[in-house]
Order: C-alpha cells, then sequence, then structure tokens
C-alpha cells in the first residue's frame, strides 16, 4: 500500500525503482523487477537499481500469520534489513518499522520509551530496527500506523475492509478500546521527501498527532462519506482470542520528528478528511 502510493507520487519526480514479490495490474511505475526478499543475495537487485535512497516498506503484515511462521517472518521482516545493508553499497537504507515494537500500557509512546514487543510481527520489526542502529551511515528506522488505500487490487487495507462492509450494508465491529495515531500513506510520503533531503538517522516516529479509537476512527470515514453509521458495532479487542497478542494502546507521540522538522503532522480529523477525499475521487474515477 505505502510502496504503491510512493511511487504514484514520485514517478514524475524521480527516478524510481520498485520490486515486489509479484507484479500486479495498473502498477504504476516504470522500472520493476520481481524480487523475492528470502533470496540469500540481493545483488541482482541492487545491480539491477544502482539505488541511492532504499525505501524498505515491504513486510508480512499479517500479525497472526507472523505469530505461526516466525522463520519466515524474520527472514521478510528483519533479515531483508541487514541484507540491504549488506548488497546496497552506499545506499541510504529508510526502513519503515511499526508501533508493534512497544509493549502494551504505553500511552503515545515516545523513542526514549523501551520496546519490548507484544507479538513476532513487533519482533522483527525491533530486530530490523537494531540492524540499523549498529550500522554505519545515515540509516533510518520510522516508526508509524499508516492507512489509504491500496492500488494493488489484490489487497485490501483496514480502511477499504470497513468502506467496503458498510457499503454492502453489512454490519461491522470496530474496538473501542484500541487507540492509534494514524497518519495516511500520502502524508507519510511527503515526509518521506523531506527525510531524503535532510540528514536523519537512527529511528523516529512519525504518525498522527492526535490519538483516536478505531471505532471513531472508522465511524468518522463512514461519516465523511455518507455511509450507515448505524451498521458499526462498538466492540472491544479483550472479548476476541488472536493467535498474537496485540497491545490495546498503539499510539506514539512524534514530537521528536517534530523539533527536527518543524513540520507538523496530520490531526486525527486531517487524517479522516484525506481518507474520505481519496476515497470519493476513486467512487467517481
Amino acid at each position: 500500500m505505502l510502496g504503491a502510493t510512493i511511487v504514484k507520487k514520485w514517478r514524475n519526480r524521480f527516478e524510481v525503482f520498485a520490486t515486489d514479490k509479484d507484479n500486479f495490474t495498473n502498477n504504476p511505475v516504470k522500472n520493476f523487477m520481481n524480487f523475492d526478499l528470502m533470496s540469500e543475495s540481493y545483488d541482482a537487485l541492487m545491480n539491477w537499481a544502482k539505488p541511492d535512497v532504499i525505501i524498505h516498506c515491504a513486510a508480512i503484515t499479517n500479525v497472526d500469520y507472523c505469530e505461526d511462521n516466525p522463520e519466515q517472518a524474520m527472514a521478510v521482516n528483519a533479515e531483508s534489513v541487514n541484507k540491504f545493508l549488506k548488497y546496497g553499497s552506499d545506499a541510504r537504507l529508510i526502513f519503515i518499522s511499526s508501533d508493534a515494537v512497544f509493549p502494551d500500557g504505553i500511552h503515545m509512546a515516545t523513542e526514549k520509551d523501551q520496546t519490548t514487543p507484544e507479538n513476532i510481527y513487533g519482533k522483527t520489526k525491533e530486530t530490523g530496527e537494531k540492524y540499523i542502529n549498529n550500522a554505519l551511515g545515515s540509516h533510518l528506522a520510522i516508526r508509524t500506523t499508516i492507512v489509504g488505500k491500496n492500488i494493488n487490487p489484490s489487497y485490501q487495507g483496514f480502511v477499504e475492509w470497513i468502506v467496503n462492509t458498510v457499503k454492502n450494508r453489512k454490519e461491522i465491529t470496530l474496538f473501542e478500546d484500541v487507540l492509534f495515531t494514524p497518519i495516511t500513506t500520502w502524508h507519510l510520503a511527503n515526509e518521506l521527501e523531506w527525510i531524503m533531503e535532510n540528514d536523519v538517522s537512527g529511528v523516529i516516529h512519525i504518525a498522527g498527532q492526535e490519538s483516536i479509537s478505531k471505532y471513531d476512527f472508522g465511524k468518522k470515514i463512514c461519516q465523511g462519506l455518507e455511509l450507515d453509521t448505524k451498521l458499526i458495532r462498538k466492540g472491544s479487542m479483550d472479548s476476541i482470542k488472536f493467535n498474537a497478542k496485540r497491545s490495546n494502546d498503539q499510539t506514539m507521540d512524534s514530537g521528536f520528528y517534530h523539533s527536527l522538522s518543524s513540520r507538523l503532522l496530520p490531526s486525527a480529523d486531517e487524517t479522516v478528511n484525506i481518507i474520505v477525499e481519496y476515497f470519493q475521487e476513486s467512487a467517481y474515477a
């Protein structure tokens, strides 16, 4: 979702080379190479693209799948970071990490808070961050919580699941006891442009300014799209038994990034509004 958004936004501004395990319909990139991140060597990919900057936003994001397949999850989500650092020669690596590196119970976590992941997915991201921190050079791990719209028709994200379910007149349950600080893929792409032009390294948070519950977030989106919010039920994550443990509080504080960049990150309403705008555009495309 993030990779395709970046490609579409940047294709006329930068020379973009994109990779994925499989190509897809309406892929907006001109330069594309099929590649499996579990490959032993990344020489073929690096020799093809010869990158100055690598934006690493590929991952197995299904938290329960990661829990059941820890070796594959670690290979794709974490060891790939090590391989990009090894084979990427002088390229600057920007790794997209996650709020899942934190334990439950921390509200608006900062970069100084201790990482103790609740699940395998979080551990893979934490391991990727360690590779970044131990590497020489201006490499960066960005902890974020992205929402948006998939260009690849094979995938459905959190927002699409909400919108499509309610559009089809089916009831949906959203957790009112899960808080997060979402930022859209379009907003994050703008911040990535600023980062590429500035010397920032280590680990930083780039997320929305405000926390919001998943229930309120989904309801606001449906209100903006004039969908029937009566179909949205309040639920509790504690009532669901998942394979992988999850945090009720997934919020992050991006104050450090703001102090570095003086850039304003979106409020919860701004995040909702841009999502509504993009989903309305696609409805009339």
